[in-house]
């Protein structure tokens, strides 16, 4: 099987799907607060500091790199099943299957992270069942806009 792929579109589509959907997790946190609590780069960046803007620097670079990685995952996806249309529709549903491999992450988050388990970062829970429903459903959303994102700007940069 030949994946040939554009790493620097793959990375570039990987890099902005993850800051737009960064900012949307940003906004909504921002606009409702009790609703929607996730703070994912905190979260990231707290396993290794105390430090709070040390933990969001570090928090930031994981999401990005976790970004990047899964844009490398998802195109490659494309390339081997040879899927070189409708990438904003199978970016929405390679989004899907991202959401759920994330989610059962966010639950096994506690075994790994010491401040959650300490009790001072609150435990996701998996699929983010411990926090409001709005924010369960804001999960998924990201993940889905992640996958949108990314499969139509590659396709734009290609």
């Amino acid at each position: 099987m030949d994946l040939d792929f554009t790493v620097g579109s793959a990375v570039g589509a990987g890099i902005l799907a993850t800051l737009a959907m960064t900012a949307v997790m940003y906004m909504g946190k921002f606009m409702l607060p009790r609703q929607m609590p996730m703070d994912i780069l905190y979260m990231l960046g707290s396993m290794m500091t105390r430090d709070k803007p040390v933990a969001y620097g570090m928090g930031s670079m994981m999401h990005a790199g976790a970004g990047i990685g899964f844009a490398l995952i998802h195109i490659a996806l494309f390339v081997a099943f040879d899927i070189d249309d409708d990438l904003v529709l199978w970016g929405i549903l390679f989004g899907a299957v991202h959401w759920m491999i994330m989610g059962m992450m966010m639950g096994m988050m506690k075994v790994m992270h010491p401040r959650i388990q300490d009790g001072t970062v609150p435990d996701p829970g998996f699929f983010l069942k411990n926090f409001p429903p709005m924010n369960i459903m804001g999960f998924l959303m990201v993940h889905l806009l992640y996958g949108l994102t990314l499969g139509a700007l590659y396709e734009a940069f290609e």
